[in-house]
Order: structure tokens, then C-alpha cells, then sequence
């Protein structure tokens, strides 16, 4: 038997059904490729050129020398007719991105066959693409990124796909036809190394309906992202499988099978002092799908969350660029449960994650465990409604609450002054007239008072339908004209992200006095102001106000805020209440989430609460 085997990194996507016309440059750039559905293939026309230095077919060189054992790499088109290829590559000095070309290779063949093209063993190129001249009957029917590698030293795996959903039946559906179409029942090498698992905290799935040798699915009660992942986690750990990763993906994403083949083949051949850490799937915008929010998060200073690398358009190359090359990740940082793939001997069965709904878990899970990351090209999801959007009671209410828990039960994030936040975001939304939105970060700090008890029992669902009812209703603003009055709402509602800020005495005047909400009522402005309905704050556009329209411009829908002193003062009586509750017991609460931890992560606990034998 041949010692050494060939084996594949990654395809080269030249089309998708899960990605827009639009969004080609995400593939390739250049002249478009043609399918032909009778031969299987693509076509280009004599003279035309196309390159693949893309998000989804360059080679993240120094990645994939870095951290696995590759050796040789080439890259492989299955093709024919006249045509010529070059590789090159971007690589860094400085801070200028230099390119440099390799040898062109002149390809005749008149069957299709695969044509190997090697990459020069030194080169400076730490990502590499290639571009494609066509000549005389030119066809591609696919091709990939290869290396040639020992047999022994490529490790057997076996990954466990968890997915939680709660009635979203046309998601889930939808992806596991797309797996099972395009990965399990396919002609990939990997395609028997996946098992999906589907946590249906809806119960609105039939598992005879879907189950199968690839599927299962688990019947689950609505404990939320953390109960349903940690119920796939479970039933991944107690297994037949035995899996060797455990990849934890929402339910509500795009994704292409290709993103599972890269993570099976960047785990197949990851060097041991690699093997601990969770493979970081990147979140890209499903309303603008070549952006790209997060592949690696990190809680900042000021206790808000954000990613780790600038938002990228990954169409193109200096992005494409700049998103594979190394980087030190901040301290605190943490993977995202839309796609993060962990080693089985991380998720352990006593050591789970934190009953908190959603909204953290993945933090708290990634920071505890001291968590290294890796990221790949196009191992990514889209993920839709992360675009324009904004829910009070997750941001204001779960986001704080869960922070103030991970933090006390997981002896992590040091430094971080989540009550300091709050209160910050109190003061500006009370100045905005947003009376719910401050009821909501009371609530966080309430809740929090309570304890560990109070997350022993799976009250999530109703807790978050109560926190739910406290967001403002957001109708057509449409239904506004008549009460604003000489406004144009397009024109207003497309500047609402403008700064507007306050300075010198009124600035004092606006801060002293909670935006005159003790003035008498002749004082204050009746022209309605303008405003975001999230927590952008314009304080100008705030500034006396009678009323203020919040608006989503995104989705032209608004909310008309009307000024209360009553409400006011009603907030501000029960802030100072709970600070005063929070200074008296804040350290004993804290203890006590710390001495309960080892309890709310066991198999014993999370099986009470989850009801399952």
C-alpha cells in the first residue's frame, strides 16, 4: 500500500444555489462562467480570463502550513481544451500587501481529466489564488486545493452536528436537505464522518419524518439555545458515533456543506498541540451576504461584545486577504454557537454549559475554558435578522443579565463593570423617553439579585415572553404622517444615524436634568424629534422633546415615544432601590452563582431540568 495518499483541503465552489447572482465576486471575478446541465460543466469563451483570489477559492497558505501536517500543495481542475493557469500570491510587508506571480502553465487536453498544478516550494504568498486564461474549447467541471500527505498521520474523525431549533421548520428543513443532497448521500471522501443531530425545542418536527443513518432528531423542550445545545451535546457524548468533535450550528443559517468538508479536512490533519482548539465559523450578513460581522468575538473592557477583526466585504481581495492572515485574538475571547466545532474532550459531560436561555452561553463556555480558535475561509454561515436589527429584551434584559451570571459563576471576565453599563445605558435611554428599555435593564439587575436558584427551573420561555412585551411595538411609518407634520419620514427616517451632540451648558442642562423631565411642559420643544429606535444615541435630537419618533429606517417602521414624568421619576425611585439592594448583596450573590456552578453544568442537573432519562 502507497504510504503516501493524496488528500483534498478544499473544493473550488464555482457555483452555489445558496448564494446569489449578486454575490459572484464571493467565487470568482472576471468573465462569467456559463453551466451547461448537459455536460455537466462550465464553459468560458476563447480569450476570456477569470481569477480565484476569493473568500471562497484562495488557499490560506500559511494557515494550512501553520497548523496541520500538508505537505506538497497543489491545486487540481478538473478540465479540458486549450487553456492557461497561474497561481500567485499576497503577502505582507509592512503595511503594504505585495502579490507575486509563479510559472504559468500551458494546458492542452482533449478529454477532461484533472491537471495538477503545483505550488513552488518557496514562496512569500501566505494566501494563494489563481487566474485562468481560456482558450479553444475550454470546460471545467470542478477542481480543488490538494496535498500530499502521510497515510498514518491523517487522524480519523468523527464529527456530531448539533442544531437547536424552535419552530423554524423552513430553515431546518431546508438545511437538511441541503446536507443531505450535497454531503451525506455525495461522492465526498468525508461524507460518513458527520452525523447531524436535530434539538427540536418546538416538538413541531416528526423524527420518523427525518430520521435516518446521517439524522436524528431529539424532541426537546424549550430550554433555549443553551438547553438545546446542550442536550445535542449529550446525546453526541452518549452515542454510537463517539465523536471526536462536536460542532454546534443555529438552525435559522445558510450554510454550504463545503463549510463542514473544510472543517473535517483542517481536523484530519491538525497537528497536536492544535487539537484543543474550537474550529470559529465566521457570521456573515444573510441581507448583505459579502459581509462578514465575526468569525472570533471578544467582551471589550467596557463589558459591551464585538468581533475581534474589523467588518469585512468579502468580495473583495484585500478583505480576503486581511481575513486570513494570523492574528493575536483579544483576551476574553469566544466563539460563536452559529458555527463553533469543539474537540469532544472539551465538551465533557461535567462540565456543561450555564442554564442562562440564550444569550452568553457560548461566552461563558469559550472563555472558561481557555479556548484557542481557528478560523478558515469559507467556513462560515449567514446568519439573517443580525442586519438593522434590534430586540430590547435580548440586548437590554438577557445580553446584561447573563453577563452579571457568566461573569460571577465562571469567575471570568476580571475588570469587567457590567453594572457600570447598565446604568449607562439607563441614563440615555431615560433621556431618550425609552421607558421600557430602562424597565428592562432594572429587570436584568433583578433578576440577577435573585440568584442561581433562579435559573434552577426552565422558565426561560415565559421569562422572555414577559421581558418581550416590555419592547416597543414598532408599526408602518406611514401611520406617523398626519402627526408630524411638514416632515418628510423617508428624508428624516435616512438621516437618523447622523451625530447630533450637545455640548457646553446645554449638554449640563440636558444631563442634570433628565432632559427637562422636571421642567414645566410650556418649555419643551412640540416639533416631534426624529430618532433611532436602538440605542445609537443623538443627544440633540433628544433635547427637550415632547416627543420622539424611534425609528427602524432599515425596515421604515417606528415607535412614537411620549414624555412622562410620572414614569421618570417611578424609574428612577426603583434604580436607586436596586443599587442600594445591590451594594448590601452583590458580593454574596456573586458567591453563591460561584459555589452553584459545578451544579448547574452537571449531567444530573441539566437532565432534571431538560426532563429526559
Amino acid at each position: 500500500m502507497e504510504r503516501q495518499v493524496k488528500f483534498k483541503l478544499q473544493n473550488l465552489i464555482l457555483h452555489s444555489g445558496q448564494l446569489p447572482e449578486e454575490h459572484t465576486a464571493m467565487l470568482y471575478r472576471g468573465a462569467r462562467l456559463r453551466y451547461d446541465p448537459w455536460y455537466s460543466a462550465y464553459f468560458l469563451n476563447r480569450g476570456d480570463f477569470t481569477e480565484f483570489f476569493t473568500y471562497f477559492n484562495s488557499l490560506s497558505y500559511e494557515k494550512w502550513r501553520k497548523y496541520t501536517r500538508a505537505g506538497e500543495i497543489y491545486l487540481v481542475l478538473r478540465a479540458k481544451g486549450n487553456f492557461s493557469v497561474q497561481l500567485f500570491g499576497h503577502y505582507r510587508e509592512g503595511r503594504e500587501i505585495r502579490k507575486e506571480f509563479y510559472p504559468v502553465h500551458e494546458i492542452r487536453e482533449k478529454s477532461m481529466r484533472e491537471v495538477e498544478i503545483p505550488l513552488p516550494e518557496h514562496v512569500n504568498g501566505t494566501v494563494i489564488g489563481f487566474q485562468l486564461w481560456a482558450g479553444e474549447g475550454f470546460s471545467i467541471e470542478g477542481g480543488g486545493w490538494y496535498t500530499r500527505v502521510d497515510r498514518e498521520q491523517v487522524r480519523e474523525i468523527r464529527i456530531s452536528i448539533a442544531t437547536t431549533t424552535f419552530r423554524k421548520e423552513d430553515y431546518i428543513t431546508r438545511n437538511i436537505g441541503v446536507l443531505e443532497r450535497e454531503l451525506f448521500y455525495s461522492d465526498e471522501p468525508c461524507r460518513n464522518c458527520f452525523h447531524l443531530r436535530v434539538i427540536d425545542n418546538g416538538r413541531t418536527l416528526d423524527p420518523e419524518k427525518y430520521n435516518s443513518e446521517y439524522v436524528t432528531v431529539y424532541p426537546n423542550i424549550n430550554a433555549g439555545g443553551a438547553g438545546g445545545f446542550t442536550r445535542g451535546i449529550l446525546e453526541s457524548r452518549h452515542s454510537a458515533q463517539d465523536p471526536t468533535h462536536i460542532l454546534l450550528m443555529d438552525d435559522d443559517v445558510t450554510v454550504l456543506p463545503e463549510a463542514l468538508i473544510r472543517t473535517y479536512s483542517l481536523l484530519a490533519l491538525l497537528k497536536e498541540e492544535y487539537r484543543s482548539c474550537f474550529i470559529s465559523g465566521a457570521m456573515l450578513y444573510y441581507e448583505a451576504m459579502n459581509i462578514q460581522h465575526e468569525d472570533v468575538g471578544y467582551v471589550h473592557e467596557d463589558g459591551s461584545y464585538g468581533p475581534n477583526k474589523r467588518i469585512m466585504d468579502m468580495s473583495r481581495w484585500d478583505s480576503v486577504f486581511e481575513n486570513a492572515e494570523e492574528m493575536s485574538f483579544h483576551r476574553d475571547s469566544y466563539a460563536g454557537w452559529w458555527y463553533c466545532c469543539i474537540p469532544a474532550g472539551t465538551a465533557r459531560t461535567d462540565r456543561l454549559p450555564l442554564p442562562v436561555f440564550i444569550r452568553g452561553d457560548d461566552v461563558e463556555f469559550s472563555i472558561s475554558n481557555k479556548a484557542g480558535f481557528l478560523t478558515l475561509g469559507g467556513i462560515c454561515i449567514w446568519h439573517k435578522g443580525f442586519a438593522n436589527k434590534f430586540n430590547a429584551s435580548l440586548e437590554l434584559y438577557l445580553v446584561h443579565r447573563n453577563s452579571m451570571v457568566i461573569q460571577a459563576a465562571g469567575g471570568i471576565l476580571e475588570g469587567k463593570d457590567f453594572l457600570k453599563r447598565i446604568n449607562g445605558f439607563f441614563d440615555s435611554n431615560l433621556k431618550r423617553i425609552a421607558y421600557g428599555n430602562c424597565d428592562l435593564l432594572l429587570d436584568a439587575v433583578e433578576d440577577y439579585l435573585k440568584g442561581p436558584e433562579f435559573l434552577m427551573s426552565p422558565r426561560g420561555e415565559q421569562i422572555t415572553k414577559e421581558k418581550s412585551a416590555k419592547n416597543e411595538r414598532l408599526t408602518d411609518l406611514r401611520l406617523f404622517e398626519g402627526e408630524i407634520g411638514g416632515v418628510d419620514l423617508g428624508e428624516a427616517s435616512g438621516h437618523t444615524y447622523e451625530p447630533a451632540p450637545l455640548r457646553g451648558f446645554r449638554r449640563f442642562l440636558y444631563d442634570v436634568t433628565w432632559n427637562y423631565h422636571f421642567y414645566p411642559k410650556s418649555l419643551l420643544d412640540k416639533k416631534i424629534g426624529v430618532i433611532p429606535y436602538d440605542w445609537f444615541d443623538a443627544p440633540a435630537k433628544n433635547y427637550k422633546k415632547e416627543k420622539l419618533l424611534a425609528v427602524n429606517a432599515h425596515e421604515q417602521t417606528g415607535y412614537l415615544r411620549v414624555r412622562s414624568r410620572k414614569r421618570c421619576l417611578e424609574l428612577l425611585k426603583r434604580r436607586r432601590r436596586l443599587m442600594k439592594q445591590f451594594r448590601r448583596e452583590g458580593e454574596q450573590v456573586a458567591r453563591r452563582y460561584g459555589e452553584m456552578a459545578e451544579t448547574l453544568r452537571s449531567e444530573e442537573f441539566w437532565r432534571g431540568y431538560l426532563n429526559i432519562d
